[in-house]
């Protein structure tokens, strides 16, 4: 197995642990963004609410044993009852109180691919273990394929699917007339990002979505990143940014014939190590093997010379 498949095995872990702590003290915190938007810190990823008289809309619902407290604080919000629930993706830090939420009569929606993937055993490629499907109440009972918009409380809310990167169900959650923007993981603040390849994702596909997402930022957008503080359209330029540097420099050493075993040894990380390094599950010598063997796998066979 390459490394990068089994370090994406080890983060899943981490997030399933993480579920089962205990969060008895763990306080939700809503931040108001505008008048009727606001997101959700906790544990796990963050949470977008849009409330108005015509009922609540969520984005993400963290882990399951949170649910509780998560509807309490949005009740301190607004009273009214949460009809929509948007997962960004599948992850188990973000829609880990899926069952809980439809049992409050809230609708989840999310791309296809969530779904089908949520209807699914899957199976541990090194021990083999067998994890079941998710319970039925956490599958997704709207789908769409490319973009869904709702139209609720004066909103314009645009669900755009973009490339498989963080995973192949990524979504983008786009609140158009108030300019804010809910990304998932496609795009996190304080440490490297997670490409899970287990569930579809690609290093080259995260550097797509983050373009799409800036081609539709602009200087007075607000963003909710999947993880972290409130963030501009610079924020997630300069993470992009460091991405590609990231990547040229792992590309350039693969074009002079260094090994994806080599490319760690470089130091191409060690300036970013300072800030990302300290966070988050991903390491930067792990990171940059994930991204040579992305790049690698891109590169075009030389024909056989007969």
């Amino acid at each position: 197995m390459k490394k990068t498949a089994f370090l994406s095995l080890v983060i899943l872990f981490s997030i399933q642990v993480l579920a089962q702590q205990n969060f008895d003290t763990l306080r939700i915190r809503p931040q108001k963004i505008t008048d009727n938007i606001y997101m959700l810190k906790g544990a796990g990823g963050n949470i977008g609410v849009l409330v108005g008289k015509e009922g609540t809309l969520m984005v993400d619902d963290q882990f399951a044993p949170l649910s509780n407290k998560i509807n309490g604080a949005i009740k301190t919000i607004d009273p009214g009852e949460i009809r929509f629930l948007i997962n960004t993706h599948i992850h188990g830090d973000h829609s880990g109180g899926n069952e809980n939420f439809k049992r409050m009569d809230a609708t989840i929606v999310a791309h296809d691919q969530v779904r089908e993937r949520m209807m699914k055993e899957s199976v541990n490629p090194i021990s083999k273990k067998v994890t079941p499907p998710r319970d039925k109440d956490a599958w997704p009972v709207v789908t769409f394929g490319d973009r869904m918009s709702f139209h609720l409380n004066d909103e314009d809310v645009e669900l755009i699917h973009l490339s498989p990167g963080h995973t192949d169900g990524d979504v983008l959650v786009h609140f158009v007339k108030a300019n804010v923007f809910h990304t998932g993981d496609t795009f996190t603040r304080g440490g490297y990002p997670f490409v899970d390849l287990t569930t579809g994702g690609s290093f080259t596909g995260y550097l797509t979505s983050l373009d799409k997402t800036l081609s539709l930022l602009d200087d007075n957008s607000k963003v909710i990143p999947g993880h972290g503080e409130l963030a501009t359209k610079a924020d997630v330029k300069i993470f992009r940014d460091k991405l590609v540097d990231i990547r040229d420099q792992v590309a350039a050493a693969l074009k002079k014939g260094k090994k994806v075993e080599d490319i760690p040894a470089m130091g191409i990380t060690d300036k970013y190590d300072v800030d990302w390094g300290k966070n988050g599950f991903v390491k930067g010598k792990d990171f940059v093997v994930l991204v040579a063997e992305n790049l690698k796998a891109e590169m075009p066979v030389k024909p056989v010379k007969k």
